[in-house]
């Protein structure tokens, strides 16, 4: 795997020609936000896990074959559904496997974006589309999960070889979740609040609320109104970050969204971004929110004070709406077997779709793949990493116990020891900041080793940590912690009682040691290392 960064890989197609591989790649990974903020407000439970880990895969496969049983032919939400699942298998497969984007000008009908896993693994591009289209055509519900479990064996053969190592990727630029979750949300409590503002008081002051009713009349009497107070353009633009004409920009949007079938939609700014690019501050959708027939390849878009900009310039309120094709009618809802929806074959026909994109498997192949992989996370509390660091502490320890003074005899990994440990750290260091310094010290590190270690031996706790290395430098939250066990679930207990205030206090007890250490210096003395033990008892 090169060393190249997201912008060599991924930006460089922005200038390059129209039509190329290169720029085709860069448009696609422009498209990646909206497919997952799409995919997360209009398709998704909300309970479901958009973390790109592979265990959610068999519920993606099992939800996308039951969405696309049935269609009344009102919208594109089929095949729109189709390609975010795709972009979301896709970076799954890259979670796990390394690698990044590529496109293949010989994949479908004109060329698809695909998966190259980390070379060093030796294994074929991945068509994300395809193996979608290969799951609608199987029906068996394992598609996704067979596709993972091919990846995930090859990294596990080679770990078999080099523990240590792990694929490398690329990052793909804005789709973590945290981002495309702030983009969602953001637009649903922005129009929730302006709902509450047309209700509160701005359709009174506007007139009464009867007159403001989403109706094509009171697009004319906005029209009017806007005439009236704002004789040019730049009369608007002055006004238009005022409250009451926030509202009127919103009422225009919530028209469109109840009489055109659009949706508020709201594009975030990645500070990342280089300029002119589709997330960046200069974006011409980013960082506002706007109304979006975005279930419709055929729909049309508007950022809100726009509209009224441009009927302040001359057109009429109702032709700045009627830009927004009117709704499809709804036809009978037909269900059926799930089908590839015509509308995709612009990207893949469905002769594509005849050969499998994964290898073939016999059944016996299948069931070995399936018994090696449950398609859990990472183990945290049994890996490489966590038992090499944990055998290298106790080798070391009683070197560490001589030189804490007293040997092995007297660090006997009881509470009481906790107190003699917690003088040893607050008089080795004076500030937080000293301490913060030194925290890779060995001798610290191993004081930290010994806090965890009287937690595990006296309350039951256990060692964890993340097989996988952070990919950030010197991360200090990529550490061993210890957690406590696992609660015990007592089926005759009501999961709320009136001492919970609602809320199921059943969690595993973390303890991130060496920040209990690094606590010590910021805490007065009554609160004291040994009441880190006290939680267990609670549990």
């Amino acid at each position: 795997m090169d060393d190249r960064t997201a912008d060599d890989v991924y930006m460089e197609g922005r200038h390059a020609p129209e039509g190329s591989p290169a720029h085709r790649l860069y448009l696609w990974i422009e498209t990646l936000h909206e497919l997952m903020d799409r995919f997360i407000s209009q398709f998704m439970r909300e309970e479901w896990e958009h973390d790109y880990s592979v265990r959610e895969l068999p519920g993606l496969e099992e939800h996308l074959l039951d969405f696309c049983r049935g269609d009344d032919g009102s919208d594109d939400a089929n095949a729109m559904f189709i390609e975010s699942a795709a972009a979301y298998l896709g970076e799954t497969l890259i979670e796990e496997a390394g690698g990044r984007w590529d496109w293949d000008e010989s994949a479908g009908t004109d060329g698809l974006p695909v998966v190259c896993p980390d070379p060093v693994l030796g294994l074929e591009p991945v068509v994300p589309l395809l193996v979608v289209g290969q799951a609608l055509n199987e029906g068996t519900g394992q598609v996704f999960a067979t596709a993972a479990r091919l990846l995930r064996k090859a990294v596990r053969d080679r770990q078999r070889e080099q523990p240590e190592w792990w694929p490398k990727r690329v990052p793909t630029p804005w789709v973590r979740y945290a981002d495309v979750f702030t983009a969602v949300h953001t637009a649903y409590r922005w129009q929730n609040k302006r709902m509450l503002d047309y209700l509160d008081w701005w359709a009174e002051e506007a007139g009464g609320r009867t007159h403001w009713l989403f109706t094509p009349k009171s697009l004319d009497a906005l029209e009017a109104m806007l005439r009236k107070n704002f004789p040019t353009v730049e009369d608007y633009h002055r006004a238009a970050d005022e409250p009451f004409w926030i509202m009127a920009a919103w009422y225009v949007g919530k028209y469109v969204v109840e009489n055109k079938d659009a949706q508020w939609q709201y594009r975030g700014v990645n500070p990342d971004a280089p300029p002119g690019t589709w997330h960046a501050e200069d974006g011409y959708w980013s960082g506002a929110v706007f109304v979006n027939q975005r279930l419709r390849y055929d729909g049309h878009a508007e950022l809100l004070p726009a509209m009224l900009q441009d009927v302040v310039a001359g057109e009429s309120l109702r032709e700045v709406v009627d830009r927004f094709p009117d709704r499809l009618p709804e036809g009978d809802y037909v269900w059926g077997e799930p089908a590839w929806p015509e509308v995709l074959w612009v990207l893949a026909r469905p002769e594509h779709l005849e050969t499998p994109s994964l290898p073939p498997l016999t059944e016996e192949e299948l069931k070995e793949l399936e018994e090696a992989d449950d398609l859990q996370g990472p183990d945290l509390t049994d890996n490489h990493r966590l038992n090499t660091w944990l055998a290298e502490r106790r080798e070391a320890f009683p070197a560490w116990a001589d030189e804490a003074g007293g040997g092995t005899a007297s660090w006997d990994f009881s509470p009481e020891s906790l107190d003699r440990l917690e003088d040893l750290v607050r008089g080795l260091f004076s500030t937080y900041e000293e301490m913060l310094a030194a925290w890779n010290d060995p001798f610290l590190v191993g004081a930290a080793w010994y806090f965890g270690e009287v937690q595990v031996r006296q309350c039951g706790a256990v060692w964890r940590w993340h097989p996988k290395p952070s990919e950030e430098p010197d991360n200090m939250h990529d550490v061993p912690m210890v957690q406590g066990p696992e609660p015990d679930p007592d089926e005759d207990e009501d999961e709320y009682d009136d001492d919970s205030d609602g809320y199921d206090d059943d969690h595993v007890h973390i303890c991130d040691v060496m920040s209990e250490l690094h606590a010590l210096l910021l805490r007065g003395p009554d609160n004291r290392l040994r009441n880190a033990l006290e939680p267990y008892d609670r549990a």
